[in-house]
């Protein structure tokens, strides 16, 4: 009897734990957005790891620019371009979104509408501020087939 009340014990603690446990990955993921921002919006300011820096996008073309602030008076506060060229043209607000890399420098560009990616890199030196495509299979197979063929 008593290894059976043993036993409910266990059986009820593991339960207790599974439902207070979350179980989506969707319920683990947490974006630090203070204050919380509205998703429908042409900009978008993302909170980076590095103090001094945040991340602008224009959530309609994937245009996204460095945001570089200080609290010294003689220090400069400035807006620089990572991607100045759009990404989309016929765009509607909320089309690109940011999600945080574990490297502080890098976030993931993503195209919402067609599942484009590019890794979006921001920098303190001008040579490492850029966006880089991530191709799929298929993108790559397509550029091959564009290559010119060389005559037999």
């Amino acid at each position: 009897m008593r290894c059976s009340a043993i036993l409910k014990f266990f059986v009820g603690c593991c339960i207790s734990l599974t439902l207070n446990t979350p179980t989506h990955a969707a319920d683990k993921i947490k974006f630090e957005t203070d204050p919380p921002q509205r998703l429908d919006v042409r900009f978008r300011l993302f909170k980076t790891e590095n103090m001094w820096n945040f991340l602008e996008l224009d959530t309609q073309t994937g245009r996204l620019w460095q945001i570089q602030f200080t609290v010294d008076k003689d220090s400069s506060r400035i807006k620089l371009p990572i991607n100045s060229s759009p990404l989309a043209s016929d765009a509607k607000n909320g089309r690109f979104t940011l999600y945080p890399t574990n490297n502080m420098w890098n976030f993931m560009l993503v195209d919402q509408d067609n599942g484009r990616i590019w890794q979006a890199q921001f920098s303190v030196g001008d040579e490492n501020r850029n966006i880089f495509p991530i191709l799929s299979v298929q993108d790559i197979q397509l550029l091959i087939d564009k290559l010119p063929k060389k005559p037999k």
